[in-house]
C-alpha cells in the first residue's frame, strides 16, 4: 500500500489588494465626514463659563448657529452669511427634515463680545421655527485655575 503525500508546497498566501483597498476608502470617508463638521463652526472667542457642562452632543441631530463678527455682527449657518428670516426659513427646513425618532437640537455659538440683543434674536429665530432644545456653547472654565491664576 502506497501512501500519496500531499502535493503542493505548503505555502498558503492572501490577497491583501481587497483589504487595503477597503481600509483606503475608510479612511477617506472619515478624513472628509470630519472636514464637513469643521465646516460648520466659525471661529469665535466663546465666553467662558464656571458652571457648564460638557453635553453629547453626537445623540442629536444639529445645526450650528455661528454669530460673528463683534463689530457687525452676522449670523452664520453652515458657511453662509444669513438674515433672521433666512435662518428661520433654514431651521424650518432643517426641521422638516428630521424623521420623528430623531431630535433636533440647536447649538448656539456667539463671540464673547458679542452683544446680547444679537443672541437673543438667533434665539427667536428657533422659537418662530418652533424649535425646543438648543444649547449656548461658551468655554468650560476650571473654578481652581482661575482662582491660581487670580493669585498670580
Amino acid at each position: 500500500m502506497r501512501i500519496k503525500k500531499p502535493g503542493g508546497t505548503g505555502v498558503v498566501s492572501v490577497n491583501m489588494t481587497p483589504m487595503i483597498d477597503m481600509v483606503f476608502n475608510l479612511l477617506i470617508f472619515f478624513i472628509l465626514t470630519s472636514q464637513f463638521a469643521k465646516l460648520e463652526i466659525e471661529e469665535v472667542v466663546l465666553p467662558p463659563s464656571l458652571t457648564a457642562v460638557s453635553k453629547d452632543y453626537t445623540q442629536f441631530r444639529n445645526v450650528v448657529i455661528n454669530i460673528v463678527s463683534p463689530d457687525s455682527p452676522h449670523i452664520v449657518v453652515f458657511g453662509q452669511t444669513l438674515t433672521l428670516d433666512e435662518l428661520t426659513e433654514v431651521l424650518k427646513e432643517r426641521k422638516a427634515d428630521v424623521k420623528s425618532t430623531e431630535t433636533m437640537n440647536v447649538i448656539l455659538r456667539a463671540d464673547a463680545e458679542i452683544p446680547y440683543e444679537e443672541v437673543a434674536r438667533a434665539m427667536l429665530a428657533t422659537g418662530r421655527a418652533q424649535i425646543q432644545g438648543w444649547w449656548i456653547q461658551t468655554e468650560i472654565v476650571d473654578p481652581d485655575k482661575l482662582a491660581k491664576e487670580g493669585q498670580k
